[in-house]
């Protein structure tokens, strides 16, 4: 379904921010990790006196007529709202702790319809709930040798998972610091409240036989500054999940079901969608970042990402900073995705009632599609900062707001599905 897609990849943005993790279930994930900053094994007080927060605000909202909820047809109908803090705290010259933790509030129409659903793709009235996550992240940076590590864990909460995960990444640096080898993994477990559709509660079709699912990703990404105007990173991964891979209140109908049956019948044929119970994907992926003048940079990005489950997918995109002024940078960017269809991907009413097969689903973001991302992000961050305040947290002590993001975006897929991501960022020290 599409909104534990959404959650899935907002809880995998917060640990990638800490880890560069990359786990997500059904879709291929957007996140894919920047160009390391270089490591300063020495600083002066000054770097690391101030406490970093930053407030983010993020809104998005979809619509679609392909919910896995109702078997691939009806609404998809979702909103999304998710605000968070991300604090960066300098223990001392050389280590630092990261914390984010936020809630996401959202209102899903195709979640309401796990207990009644409408077959003439209208949205039934909205179900809501929330999620809660916390991610955690300890970072060191060797004296001698320049090399970091950092370790990490964090948990989310929502009505029907709830996750843990821990990893940690090692890293390589050069003497020189243009170079660096990173190493790291993450191990991530989510266990389910097994909440079948209600026409199937109680019955033999009721029979996933596990609630959990384990998931183990290790990574290996080599970065570089190859002149004064280009960095470039390469990265590869593997990610094993294992166990509960299907979603409990997906339904799936055979070729016995017709769209146009009465609602009783139609209830009566459904089937919980049923997916292999071990996966691995693998993306292989790179990044050129290249200054095109003091005031223009070009970020070009490439994934090839393939898993056992039969997808292969390609995914490229471009974004263009501009240094409007010496505190204003407009980004425009543009993300364009393809993939293939799982293995055992059926539309409503495809998959054979009288030949079975051993998995199935109709869960579109396992399907043949393409996509296309385009937006636009503003960042307004003045020398001196946007103003002064005191701080709450210690007397006779300045706090400043240091600046103010915006970005937005518009999603747009082959199969129908649309939607808006607007994320607004403020950034205070103190």
């Amino acid at each position: 379904m599409q909104l534990k897609t959404i959650y899935t990849l907002i809880l995998l943005l917060s640990v990638s921010l800490l880890s560069n993790a990359q786990t997500d279930k059904n879709s291929l994930d957007d996140r894919q990790e920047e160009s390391r900053k270089k490591v300063k094994t020495k600083k002066s007080p000054e770097d690391f006196k101030d406490t970093e927060v930053n407030f983010l605000f993020n809104y998005y909202e979809q619509d679609g007529d392909h919910s896995p909820v109702t078997g691939g047809i009806g609404t998809e109908e979702l909103d999304n709202v998710a605000p968070s803090f991300v604090v960066h705290v300098p223990l001392d010259s050389l280590s630092s702790l990261d914390v984010n933790f936020g809630v996401d509030i959202y209102s899903s129409a195709s979640t309401d319809n796990i207990d009644y659903f409408e077959t003439d793709h209208k949205s039934s009235a909205s179900s809501m709930d929330a999620r809660i996550h916390f991610n955690a992240a300890y970072s060191h940076t060797l004296a001698k040798s320049g090399n970091a590590y950092s370790i990490l864990g964090g948990a989310s909460v929502e009505y029907d998972v709830t996750s843990f995960h821990a990893g940690g990444s090692y890293t390589f640096n050069s003497k020189d610091q243009n170079r660096s080898l990173t190493i790291d993994g993450l191990f991530m477990n989510d266990t389910w409240n097994l909440l079948y559709p209600v026409e199937v509660r109680g019955t033999a079709k009721a029979n996933l036989s596990d609630d959990t699912r384990t998931t183990l990703k290790f990574g290996l990404s080599y970065s570089q500054v190859i002149n004064k105007r280009l960095q470039a990173l390469f990265s590869i991964e593997a990610v094993s999940q294992s166990g509960l891979l299907s979603t409990p209140f997906h339904r799936v109908f055979f070729d016995d079901a017709n769209i146009n049956d009465d609602m009783n019948t139609l209830r009566g044929l459904s089937n919980v969608e049923k997916l292999d119970d071990n996966r691995l994907k693998i993306p292989i992926s790179m990044r050129w970042n290249y200054y095109l003048s003091d005031f223009m940079r070009l970020k070009t990005f490439y994934r090839f990402y393939t898993d056992s489950w039969g997808i292969t997918a390609h995914t490229a995109s471009v974004e263009l900073p501009m240094m409007v002024s010496p505190s204003f940078i407009v980004s425009p960017f543009f993300r364009y995705h393809t993939q293939t269809a799982a293995d055992d991907f059926y539309e409503f009413g495809e998959a054979s009632a009288t030949n079975t097969p051993e998995f199935y689903t109709s869960d579109y973001d396992l399907s043949d599609v393409t996509s296309y991302k385009v937006g636009v992000g503003f960042q307004y961050s003045p020398v001196m900062g946007i103003g002064n305040f005191k701080s709450p947290f210690r007397k006779n002590k300045t706090a400043q707001f240091k600046s103010i993001g915006l970005r937005a975006a518009y999603y747009d897929r082959s199969d129908g599905l649309n939607a808006w991501l607007v994320s607004l960022n403020f950034g205070f020290t103190f």
